[in-house]
């Protein structure tokens, strides 16, 4: 639960920074980490960008106002302790609300796969697969050399041989309908540099920069 309250942003300064603190020393702290960021960063990029309607802020603004009780000598508003105590319950809530969401069934993606450089836990490309097919995004800050291309590879469960599934377009995003049949639970996901065209080889010919395991959503 601290690793999650950490992860969403709603710990306390002081908290927060001794978790940071921990972090190099302890590895069980690492691994809740990591899990609750495999979980909970990708779930992002799922949701497309919307702008609010016009005048959402000045009509929640004044609905706060109608409702916000009077200031009174020690009343609600100026007792510290029950800030504190209220806003430890939000951040309990906020928690809660994250489990719930990496524990409910998903009835969009029904695979989902991260990808990150090899030996690192920085998150870079997140696919999800359903029956619509493939969408892979970028999420991280990355871009193949100048004269060179990243393209995408599905390994099976069981093999070893990778199947090109195309060269990722230069804006970070890529869709494949139908689904490959390659792309199921427990097959892996890599990008390697590759020629601009793509391998000449149907195989990869450069560096594997990116890898992630595709799991059941």
């Amino acid at each position: 639960m601290l690793a999650g309250e950490y992860v969403l942003g709603v710990l306390e300064a002081d908290g927060a920074n001794e978790v940071a603190a921990a972090l190099p020393t302890n590895a069980e702290l690492r691994r809740g980490v990591a899990f609750w960021e495999e979980r909970l960063n990708p779930l992002s990029s799922l949701a497309s960008p919307a702008e609010p309607p016009p005048g959402t802020w000045p009509k929640i603004e004044a609905r706060i106002k109608e409702t916000a009780p009077k200031p009174s000598a020690q009343g609600f508003w100026d007792n510290v302790v029950l800030w504190r105590r209220a806003a430890a319950g939000f951040a309990a809530a906020a928690a809660a609300l994250a489990l719930w969401i990496a524990a409910a069934p998903v009835t969009g993606p029904s695979l989902v796969a991260v990808l990150r450089p090899p030996q690192q836990d920085q998150p870079s490309w997140v696919a999800t697969a359903g029956r619509d097919g493939l969408m892979l995004r970028l999420i991280g800050a990355t871009a193949p050399p100048s004269d060179r291309a990243f393209e995408l590879w599905a390994i099976a469960p069981g093999s070893t041989r990778p199947r090109s599934l195309g060269v990722i377009p230069a804006n970070g995003e890529m869709k494949i309908s139908p689904l490959p049949a390659d792309l199921r639970d427990g097959a892996t996901l890599a990008i390697s540099v590759e020629p601009m065209g793509g391998s000449p080889t149907q195989q990869p010919t450069g560096p594997v920069v990116f890898t992630g395991s595709v799991k059941a959503a």
